[in-house]
């Protein structure tokens, strides 16, 4: 028996905002249920399995997968470029090493560890007091600089998909990160304006994703016309074992032809 599941750009993006929106959500009750019902002995859990801006919980999985499934869908097309020998092949590969990186990142925190050395060499304090925002910053600058032709050299959809995706990752992991910071050195992280703060900071970073993937997945469905995984299930008299089976062809990009919505 044979079966086919399609990734298409809009299933999976419902699939991912619907998903977003109930970590949001949990995220804020449990937040909520920390400072208006402090009597409640599951609350603490609550928000320790459910808080977007703790470590090592729902919302982190969830990130670290994300994350993970945007390097392979880069992997794929660096792969399909390479086969075409495309000019920018190059750009895929790095890019789907660098959301590698972010998944190992997102599950350890590696970004963090930045911060007390760094708070004692500035001597930080206010918008810079999460001091990792200084060097991470400087080389989000160099990256951007570096991807501008890469980026101008996408169709038009492709690349309003990506500015949209990357203003809002970064104006979350590094804009808001800031403002958390502020709040961290002023009221501290118990304020509840710090977890408003947080909460807004780690929805958006999700968003971005969400909104890279859709033009990753939109970008494979115009120039390698969709991916999908092949399960062939045996049957009783047959001797092939499950598998399953990406296929994507080599990229080749048309002129003068925009990404289907």
């Amino acid at each position: 028996m044979k079966s086919q599941i399609a990734l298409t750009p809009g299933a999976v993006t419902q699939f991912l905002l619907r998903l977003v929106a109930c970590l949001v959500v949990l995220s804020f009750l449990s937040q909520m249920s920390v400072y208006f019902l402090p009597e409640v002995k599951w609350a603490n859990f609550f928000a320790k399995a459910f808080n977007l801006d703790a470590e090592k919980n729902v919302p982190t999985l969830y990130s670290c997968l994300a994350l993970l499934f945007s390097s392979l869908l880069l992997a794929a097309i660096a792969n399909a470029k390479n086969l075409d020998s495309d000019h920018y092949k190059n750009h895929w590969k790095f890019l789907s090493f660098i959301f590698l990186f972010l998944c190992l990142d997102e599950a350890g925190s590696l970004h963090e560890k930045l911060m007390e050395p760094m708070r004692s060499l500035l001597n930080a304090s206010g918008f810079l007091y999460f001091t990792w925002v200084v060097p991470i910053g400087f080389l989000v600058a160099i990256f951007l600089l570096s991807y501008s032709k890469f980026v101008f050299h996408l169709p038009v959809s492709t690349k309003k998909l990506f500015v949209a995706a990357c203003a809002l990752y970064i104006g979350g992991g590094i804009g808001m990160e800031m403002l958390g910071g502020y709040l961290s050195y002023t009221t501290g992280e118990g304020s509840l304006a710090y977890a408003l703060v947080t909460t807004i900071e780690e929805s958006l970073e999700m968003l971005g994703i969400v909104v890279f993937i859709h033009a990753l997945i939109s970008y494979i469905k115009t120039y390698v016309g969709g991916v999908g995984w092949n399960i062939y299930i045996p049957g009783k008299n047959s001797q092939a074992t499950d598998y399953q089976n990406i296929g994507l062809p080599a990229l080749s990009e048309p002129a003068h032809t925009n990404l289907l919505k």
